[in-house]
């Protein structure tokens, strides 16, 4: 794809350039209209069929070749030009040149134009501008007027603006071109970025299956207790829960924010936790805020489970909505002075992970008065 904008550009001043030739052409017809008047009318008719051939040759070479670079097509048409000039003016009598025959001017004046976006600025316009602007005083010779010095700078204005106009367009070309190398860029980065949240993702998803519902499990019967009830059908729904992830790691995190909350607070009730929960929702949340929340909630019922035991009683408050969430975790355990404790284990990553998506969570405990976590997105939203 790299420099099809600039081919483009090429392709489309060439063929302004060859609409400009095809438009011009029928001003070489114009002196015939005065046939009583011209010495060789035969010598005009015969300017005007050649005028109108090489016209066709110039348009079909400048449309198939899209390059006004090409010399063939550049010189060929200055050489052309500059015997129109020379040769056609003779039809009229000397007096009348300036007058009759005037009409070649428009004419020969592209090919100055073809000079200016082929070549630009530069020494190898010279020789076909000097060609050109020196033709027509000889072929007007000798009968002169004031118009001729505004016919010379029609030649030299014709080459400019065409230069002009040509870098303005290549100019855009180029930066069109840069632009969209950038966009290439920016979408190779953005899917990268992608590809690297996706696999974060799935981590972070892989780790909670581990972490909250196969892990705890584990170490209860690694540690000999004895397996109650509660603990058969936590076991049974984590099985379940490592099923779906191993058929569809999505799977597991597809539900509703309120379903998934309601499944943590049934998953630590069945491990006995006493847990009372309200949850309130109008609406769900972003999908990956939500499982970064609930990962976080999880973790922290399952540290009151660790440091202040099954008894402790335990309160639950979730509201959440699109634009808003905060979950509270209330435990009346033995606390600790948290200004002496660094979060460490599944904290660290629960918690960045909330952080990653502008939340915050907030611990706060005292010896004997329990522990109190509160989790919120945005970061500013209202603490409860």
């Amino acid at each position: 794809m790299s420099g099809q904008v600039k081919r483009h550009t090429e392709e489309r001043m060439a063929r302004m350039i060859a609409y400009t030739r095809a438009g011009t052409t029928p001003f070489v017809y114009i002196p015939l209209l005065g046939w009583n008047d011209l010495a060789h009318p035969v010598l005009s008719v015969a300017t005007a069929l050649a005028a109108t051939a090489e016209a066709t040759w110039f348009f079909r070479r400048a449309w198939r070749s899209g390059d006004l670079r090409d010399p063939v097509l550049i010189w060929g048409d200055v050489v052309f030009c500059v015997v129109v000039m020379l040769v056609g003016t003779r039809a009229a009598f000397p007096a009348e040149r300036n007058v009759i025959t005037t009409e070649f001017l428009p004419y020969s004046l592209v090919a100055s134009a073809a000079m200016g976006f082929g070549l630009g600025f530069g020494r190898r316009a010279v020789p076909g501008l000097a060609a050109l602007c020196l033709s027509w005083p000889v072929a007007l010779y000798p009968h002169y007027a004031i118009k001729v010095v505004s016919d010379l700078l029609g030649f030299l204005l014709w080459y400019a603006i065409a230069v002009l106009i040509g870098r303005e367009l290549r100019t855009l070309a180029d930066a069109a071109e840069k632009a969209q190398d950038a966009t290439r860029r920016a979408e190779r980065l953005l899917a990268e970025q992608e590809r690297l949240t996706m696999i974060t993702r799935h981590r972070e998803r892989t780790h909670r299956e581990i972490h909250d519902h196969l892990l705890p499990i584990v170490d209860h019967v690694a540690a000999g207790q004895h397996v109650d009830p509660g603990l058969a059908r936590a076991a049974r729904l984590g099985a379940n829960r490592a099923r779906r992830f191993i058929m569809d790691p999505r799977a597991a995190d597809e539900l509703p924010f309120e379903r998934l909350m309601e499944e943590v607070c049934d998953a630590y009730l069945a491990r006995g936790l006493a847990l009372t929960s309200v949850i309130l929702v109008d609406g769900d949340p972003p999908e990956e805020v939500g499982e970064a929340v609930a990962a976080a909630a999880r973790e922290a019922l399952t540290n009151v489970l660790k440091h202040a035991g099954e008894e402790a009683r335990v309160n639950l408050f979730v509201e959440a909505a699109p634009d808003r969430l905060e979950v509270v975790i209330r435990d009346r355990g033995r606390g600790f002075a948290a200004g002496r404790v660094r979060p460490g284990g599944g904290f660290l990553r629960t918690f960045a992970a909330v952080a990653r998506h502008g939340g915050v969570c907030d611990v706060t405990s005292e010896p004997g008065a329990g522990t109190r976590v509160a989790i919120r997105w945005p970061e500013t939203a209202h603490a409860g």
